[in-house]
């Protein structure tokens, strides 16, 4: 499926729109002709980019460029605003578009602060606003609020550790869990590396994710683990150890129960 400009931009001189979707239901793989911000404000889902599944939550930004297909889908109440933008439309100041993602990164995206996330939302339903007004002088606005956002988006990401919050800091975890699934770690060693309670690490996951810290955690190695059955030569139990299980068989399992399929019958 391709979206073009024409079927959101009220206008060929208009630059950005917003489509706010709250909840955003499972949608099927589509590319479009424009720049995409993916800003999720609560809930969860699986966001599929060129074949490569990543879990969502609140605080996640995304960046899709029209060289990417993606996909929703296991949504669960998600919240997503989505800034849509023509790049070449775009009026910018020198250096300011050093804030804009160049293309869509290893990390699949980024948590930002629960503090940049109340100023983001307060510029998204404005900008929201701006957007659907006739007026010339919105598209201005429109622009000046969408620079604003941007720069909130970049300088947003998560502090150090020291410095974050609670919330913050589960969210660290989660990115973290992201880079090293393929280890063998326990909620209690996690929880001692971001100086947070075990108790408190697994009710803080739950509230973000709606998972147990064990289920987000097989949700991420089973993830990797379809990329890996779709796009390498690897047997089965090189996978299983490859994505952190010591246990083919138990990763076979785990992997039917996510996927309704074994990771035979998926590759």
């Amino acid at each position: 499926m391709k979206l073009n400009v024409n079927d959101f931009f009220s206008n060929t001189e208009r630059a950005i729109t917003t489509e706010l979707r709250t909840p955003q239901d499972n949608f099927p793989e589509h590319s479009h002709d424009f720049q995409e911000l993916i800003i999720v404000s609560q809930g969860s889902g699986t966001h599929v980019i060129n074949d490569i599944p990543d879990s969502l939550e609140q605080n996640h930004v995304c960046f899709i460029s029209p060289q990417d297909r993606h996909l929703f889908e296991n949504v669960d109440n998600l919240y997503l605003s989505n800034i849509l933008f023509r790049k070449d439309a775009l009026s910018l100041p020198a250096g300011l578009n050093d804030y804009l993602p160049q293309g869509y990164s290893d990390h699949k995206g980024w948590h930002i602060s629960n503090q940049a996330m109340q100023k983001v939302s307060h510029l998204i339903q404005t900008l929201d606003t701006e957007v659907h007004q006739p007026q010339r002088d919105s598209e201005w606005m429109a622009q000046a609020l969408f620079q604003q956002l941007i720069v909130e988006l970049h300088r947003g990401k998560l502090a150090p550790l020291e410095h974050a919050s609670m919330d913050d800091k589960t969210l660290q975890v989660l990115d973290w869990i992201k880079a090293n699934y393929h280890q063998e770690f326990t909620i209690g060693e996690v929880a001692d590396q971001f100086q947070l309670s075990s108790r408190t690490l697994s009710r803080k996951i739950k509230q973000i994710t709606h998972q147990s810290f064990n289920n987000y955690l097989h949700q991420v190695r089973i993830n990797q683990a379809m990329q890996l059955l779709q796009y390498s030569d690897l047997s089965v139990t090189d996978i299983a150890f490859k994505v952190g299980y010591s246990d083919s068989n138990y990763f076979s399992t785990k992997f039917k129960k996510l996927m309704n399929k074994s990771p035979s019958e998926f590759r």
